[in-house]
């Protein structure tokens, strides 16, 4: 399992979970309940540190 996490545009972690594949980790941030609420940034964790992959405009 990899880790995602939800972050606003602060940086403030919204949500964290383990998913399979970034598509289920982007699944579950659009239907997020915090994802109408403002800006966020969805990150993977790779080796111990966070990437950006992205926000509600994913194509």
């Amino acid at each position: 399992m990899k880790h995602f996490r939800m972050v606003d545009e602060d940086g403030g972690v919204i949500d964290e979970q383990p998913f399979r594949t970034a598509d289920e980790a982007h699944a579950w941030a659009t239907t997020h309940p915090r994802s109408e609420l403002g800006p966020w940034i969805l990150e993977e964790q790779v080796d111990g540190r966070w990437q950006q992959l992205a926000g509600p405009d994913r194509q």
